[in-house]
């Protein structure tokens, strides 16, 4: 191999080490939480064309929050709530966040989802959180 030949090889592995893996996602977003009170970042589950329930996804922290807790929590869908399969009880998998009893300020909590095709979703969540009220409702959908 000439000089120019390594040069150009090691540059392409460098350019494949610095891009993202395939089927990776990235998302930033924001919510609104109340002091002290739990609050439902998202559900994760896996259905497949069949109906039927896959393995979960693999769910890892990796921002835990400063003024607070994040938990990710088992449970299940009732059956009705995914309209194409709706006789499906859906196992599923719940990240929550509760900042601390009297902290109100900003806070921000990361974690990775990882589907069972290899597909991995980074999530980044910047949560404001301000004193008293009552949090957003959410439907009724999930038991946990």
């Amino acid at each position: 191999m000439t000089r120019f030949q390594i040069r150009a090889l090691a540059s392409l592995i460098i350019l494949a080490a610095a891009t993202p893996a395939l089927g990776q996602n990235k998302v930033y977003r924001s919510a609104d939480a109340v002091a002290g009170k739990t609050m439902r970042l998202g559900i994760y589950a896996n259905v497949t064309k069949e109906c039927t329930a896959g393995p979960l996804p693999e769910i890892k922290v990796v921002t835990h929050p400063k003024h607070g807790a994040l938990a990710v929590k088992a449970g299940k869908v009732k059956p009705g709530t995914l309209a194409r399969c709706p006789k499906l009880e859906v196992p599923v998998q719940g990240v929550f966040y509760q900042s601390n009893p009297r902290f109100t300020g900003a806070d921000e909590i990361a974690y990775e989802v990882k589907h069972t095709d290899g597909r991995v979703q980074s999530l980044s969540v910047k949560i404001n959180v301000g004193a008293g009220g009552k949090p957003a409702a959410k439907p009724d959908a999930v038991d946990l």
